[in-house]
């Protein structure tokens, strides 16, 4: 099984030093990976995640995930060889057909967004475009759930994060990674896959509780896969048994619990 590592989801407030140090500070505690958003309301992740390079040595940087019916696929290549460039190759490039709401953002920027086939050809031109400029050793992360996506992620991904929802069981997570197999051919290395936690304790995001309605006690009783108890053992063992069952190994923390979790990074990154 691949080793524990963990990604924060996170997005800073503030200038070229707040994300300096915010980016030290989980470089420090553990985790692995600094992954930025890529929507019209956060900053360009690729703006940010300079930032986070200039301060830091080992940290990987992430984009989590561009949409790419936003971007050409030359203009995703300029900016992600920059960024490996400026990183000294810890960059990870993260992409997508579109989140829910999208939609809204191209029209923001006079954009088309194109019919769901249409927007998975931008995906696998922007893979084919950034593999023929940079290579086959750039990470790269597919946010995939259809079949296509999938097919793509088995050919050319690294990583596929599981859009799942925030109440997706341990059942509806081993179905999805047993999907993600299936699709990956036999002479490819098992993918990473991602799995976001979504709740500790009696916590839930707030933009959780706003967009989709979820409480903590709802989520608990659908059985959420992504929801931690904030007790060190208890999850330590559930996130173990988890790997164990569904071999989902990369663990991505939104930003307002970085700091709660760091004991268990502690704990598990790297085993």
């Amino acid at each position: 099984m691949r080793p524990f590592r963990f990604g924060a989801v996170s997005v800073v407030r503030g200038d070229a030093r707040a994300w300096g140090d915010a980016s030290r500070r989980l470089e420090d505690d553990g985790y692995s990976a600094l992954l930025v958003p890529d929507t019209l309301w956060t900053p360009s992740p690729f703006l940010a995640l300079t930032a986070a390079a200039a301060a830091t040595r080992d940290l990987h940087l992430g984009t989590w995930v561009l949409a790419a019916p936003l971007r050409s696929p030359s203009a995703t290549v300029r900016d992600t060889r920059t960024l490996v460039d400026l990183s000294g190759g810890r960059f990870e490039l993260g992409l997508g057909a579109g989140r829910p709401g999208g939609q809204q953002d191209a029209e923001k920027l006079g954009l088309p967004w194109g019919s769901g086939p249409e927007r998975v050809d931008q995906v696998e031109a922007t893979i084919t475009a950034v593999r023929e400029d940079l290579g086959d050793d750039l990470p790269i992360t597919l946010a995939a759930s259809g079949d296509r996506m999938l097919r793509l992620a088995g050919r050319h991904a690294q990583t596929v994060a599981l859009p799942l929802g925030p109440t997706a069981d341990l059942a509806a997570l081993a179905q999805a990674a047993e999907r993600v197999r299936d699709a990956t051919p036999a002479d490819r290395e098992a993918l990473e896959l991602s799995l976001q936690i979504t709740g500790v304790g009696e916590d839930v995001p707030e933009w959780l509780r706003r967009n989709a309605g979820v409480t903590p006690e709802g989520l608990r009783a659908a059985g959420a896969i992504g929801m931690l108890t904030g007790d060190l053992g208890a999850d330590a063992d559930a996130l173990l048994t988890l790997r164990e069952h569904t071999g989902v190994s990369f663990i991505t923390v939104p930003g307002d619990y970085t700091e709660r979790l760091r004991p268990l990074v502690v704990e598990l990154a790297g085993r």
